[in-house]
């Protein structure tokens, strides 16, 4: 038993010391989440990126949005500029958030998320 409790208690005590040095010096200060009226103003300011599922965007989208997958989005040669804000929405403002701290940890200056996604936007236009 005692060998056990070793070994799991190093297992434990690796994985939570992986997930701190991860997590560690990651600054996501400059993503922003927006209330559909901020977002709806300030868009034109920056490039406009939706990444729902494509069927979807084609349905409807805000106009002037660009469509990326969520995986080409947060890829490091994303065909976006970084010296420009980025206004990106997804269904409901979960998956955006998380691509818009992948965009940050890429080096993307200023990063804003529509709250509640485009659900929020469709219910209120």
């Amino acid at each position: 038993m005692t060998l056990w409790s070793t070994l799991i208690a190093i297992a434990v005590g690796l994985t939570l010391g992986l997930i701190i040095m991860k997590l560690r010096g990651k600054d996501h200060s400059n993503v922003y989440v927006l209330t559909l009226k901020d977002f709806v103003t300030n868009m034109r300011k920056g490039q406009l990126v939706d990444i729902r599922k494509k069927q979807d965007f084609e349905i409807d989208h805000i106009k002037g949005a660009r469509n990326f997958t969520k995986a080409k989005l947060t890829h490091k040669k994303v065909n976006l500029r970084k010296d420009l804000s980025v206004y990106v929405y997804c269904a409901n403002g979960r998956s955006s958030h998380r691509a818009a701290k992948k965009l940050s940890d890429n080096g993307f200056k200023d990063i804003y998320v529509l709250q509640k996604g485009f659900a929020n936007y469709t219910e209120n236009k």
